[in-house]
């Protein structure tokens, strides 16, 4: 052990204190000569030790020397327990999970004496650190994707890095989600590795992939590729089966013709309704393979229509209709459903029989109405506002010359005065941006402000128009008709309830429509106009003020985290709640799991919850002061992701690569003796630099304070004072 010793000289208390030191030695030897010898060597002798203490406090003395402590000293050792660690290779007949967990283990306490040893599992996510191996191990069933990037970066961020001399990874070695493990490591920091696991494929058959668009169309046959693969084992048949919620959509066989084949199966799937499916394949009828978690795959895709309806409800087809329907449709996944006003409250297609106008807004993109009392009635304004509620979203289309609608909750919540009606106030001579629209996606025509005003500006006039009074409503102008007595708005934007709304002064769009045609070589408007209102009134669920976020797939085994993102002026008190229903075909169905969430910084609320495999609609909801803040819902699965068993072989190569790196060692599991001898090596400590401040000790000023006690007891005693 190396000792260093600093201290910072005060030259005047050094002079001093050598000045007390020789006056000391002159008084006892020379001013007390009928003083016994021996006491006067006592005095002596308790004078000087008061004044080389003081001389030694002046020093300001700091004492430095390594320290290298077992508690200083730990080894964490890592536990793979992700799926692929079920596989029975190990030797024995073990599975690679509990080959790993007996090691760990032995190692524990052959090195305990050596290392503060301490043991998490993981998978894709790290469990809790602790000194008992067998605790760890159950503690962690474990059985998603292997991170082991993310299980050392969260290991060392635990723990003080400083106190960490080496981890040992016992592990399959492959490495399917997260961080890179080298990126991950600490260069300071050596890795050991303990590989547990036969690098050939296991005697198995599996799903090794599947190849799923993201969107499939409602109605059509989409084909889903599934790849096949054995390991070392004789030729193979068997079935591939696609089903949702127990409902089977397709079927498949297959043959592998011997070891290490495999197999691409191509199988038309039709979905019926649209929104988030959770499709799960299934490998049947497989023999001699007692295998299950390879052989089932949980796959997410999204259903939707052929085209992005956009109900247009008016009771006469004009050409600013059509100029919109041009527009819209001019990205072919739009279409536009043309709809005439039935009696009070019902709707009918061209050429149809009259029906629920409600039915048509079930799947609506946007939904386009003539803004006037013929076409909103009572009932269809309901039905409208309902739509609002649920996040969609609705452009009014306004005519000068129709009656105005009469009054509603929606007409109530548009917020409009019309000034008057029926009565134009002349020709528009220029279109611009209002100030609100320099920044509106649907002002700006796909371009930025500069652009879109110059577009703007060579327009022609429209005319005639209806005078809105905009004061209280929540929309805002975005572009702006400029005419002799002021500025009208001709198109307004804004949020209602949780929907959208546009609202278009309209008359004489026809003309701006001639534009979009190509008149005069001048660019058109239509596509990017009319198209963009639709896809911007579609996208209503970015205003919602509660937005829940939970990923698509959890493993079987893991709760489902969940995160509820607030809208809030100020978070304070507010609290946030999350309901999980089963939907489908499971026999719980409608059975519902609540739980409360935790708040966390700039209204954001986190939590988890338990379920078990199956589909589930999770609604979160935020209330503050007893009142409803918002809510917000999404479709989730729980069961079997798959990339865990897409490669079962064991990769020695990936442990070697992240040992090499950092300095340390990896073997076999059944090799391990080269391991741990390097890991006995003291080599490894972890040491710091311990200080003492002497000046600062007490002792050293308890040897003063003592000293100078004894010199001037020994003076009475002796008669000297």
């Amino acid at each position: 052990m190396k000792i260093e010793m600093e201290a910072v000289p005060q030259a005047a208390a050094i002079l001093l204190i050598a000045a007390a030191l020789g006056l000391g030695l002159w008084a006892y030897l020379t001013r007390y000569p009928a003083l016994a010898p021996k006491r006067r060597w006592i005095l002596l002798a308790a004078r000087l030790t008061a004044l080389l203490a003081l001389l030694l406090a002046s020093l300001a003395p700091v004492l430095r020397y390594p320290e290298a402590s077992r508690a200083r000293n730990r080894l964490l050792m890592l536990l793979d327990h992700s799926g692929s660690m079920g596989v029975r290779d190990a030797s024995g007949g073990r599975s690679r999970k509990s080959a790993a967990d007996s090691a760990a283990a032995a190692i524990a306490r052959e090195l305990s004496g050596r290392y503060d040893v301490r043991v998490a599992a993981f998978d894709a996510a790290l469990g809790t650190f602790g000194k008992d191996v067998r605790h760890a191990a159950e503690s962690f069933p474990g059985g998603g994707e292997t991170a082991l990037g993310d299980a050392i970066r969260g290991a060392v961020t635990r723990l003080d890095p400083d106190s960490v001399a080496a981890i040992l990874v016992l592990s399959d070695g492959e490495v399917n989600r997260g961080e890179d493990p080298e990126r991950a490591l600490d260069s300071t920091l050596p890795a050991f590795g303990l590989v547990v696991g036969s690098p050939s494929d296991p005697p198995t058959v599996g799903i090794a992939g599947v190849e799923a668009p993201p969107e499939m169309i409602v109605a059509r046959a989409t084909p889903l590729t599934v790849t096949v693969r054995q390991g070392g084992r004789p030729a193979s048949r068997g079935i591939v089966r696609v089903s949702e919620d127990g409902r089977e959509l397709g079927r498949a066989p297959f043959k592998l013709d011997g070891s290490g084949a495999s197999a691409r199966v191509s199988i038309p799937v039709t979905l019926t309704a649209r929104g988030k499916r959770f499709l799960a394949v299934e490998l049947l009828d497989v023999p001699d393979d007692p295998m299950r978690e390879n052989k089932r795959r949980l796959v997410a895709v999204t259903a939707r229509p052929a085209k992005r309806s956009v109900p247009l409800l008016a009771a006469s087809w004009d050409w600013d209709l059509r100029s919109l329907a041009r527009g819209v449709e001019e990205d072919t996944t739009w279409g536009i459903v043309r709809l005439s006003p039935s009696g009070a409250s019902q709707v009918s297609r061209l050429g149809g029989p009259p029906g629920p106008f409600d039915s048509y807004l079930e799947d609506a993109e946007a939904v386009v109405a003539r803004f006037d009392a013929s076409t909103i009635t009572l009932e269809r304004a309901a039905a409208l506002m309902r739509y609002l509620e649920r996040g969609g979203g609705v452009l009014l289309w306004v005519d000068p010359y129709p009656r105005p609608p009469v009054e509603s909750p929606l007409t109530r919540a548009v917020g409009l005065a019309w000034r008057f009606s029926g009565q134009p106030v002349g020709p528009v001579a220029t279109a611009e941006l209002a100030p609100g629209g320099h920044t509106h996606e649907i002002a700006l025509l796909g371009g930025d402000a500069a652009s879109a005003a110059a577009t703007w500006k060579d327009l022609p006039p429209v005319e005639p128009l209806v005078a809105f009074d905009p004061t209280g409503s929540p929309l805002q102008p975005v572009v702006l008709g400029r005419v002799s007595s002021g500025a009208v708005p001709l198109v307004l934007a804004g949020t209602v309830g949780k929907g959208r709304v546009v609202v278009l002064n309209a008359a004489g769009v026809y003309r701006w429509g001639l534009t979009a045609s190509g008149i005069a070589g001048r660019a058109g408007v239509e596509t990017a106009f009319f198209g963009g209102i639709c896809r911007w009134l579609a996208g209503g669920s970015e205003d919602h003020p509660v937005q829940i976020e939970a990923p698509e797939i959890t493993p079987e085994g893991r709760p489902v985290p969940i995160r509820i993102v607030a809208s809030l002026p100020g978070p304070q008190g507010a609290e946030a709640r999350v309901t999980a229903r089963a939907v489908g075909g499971k026999p719980a169905a409608g059975a519902q799991v609540e739980a409360k969430l935790t708040p966390t910084a700039g209204g954001e609320f986190s939590g988890s919850l338990p379920l078990g495999p199956g589909t589930y609609l999770l609604r979160g909801s935020v209330t503050r002061g007893g009142r409803s803040v918002g809510s917000d819902s999404i479709r989730i699965a729980v069961g079997v992701q798959g990339i865990e068993f897409e490669t079962l072989a064991a990769d020695p190569a990936s442990l070697r690569r992240l040992a090499e790196s950092s300095g340390g060692l990896a073997a076999p599991i059944d090799s391990a003796g080269p391991v741990i001898e390097r890991l006995r090596s003291p080599d490894l400590s972890r040491v710091r630099m311990a200080e003492i401040d002497l000046f600062h000790n007490p002792l050293l000023f308890t040897i003063l304070i003592v000293a100078l006690a004894l010199e001037w007891a020994m003076r009475r005693r002796f008669h000297l004072m």
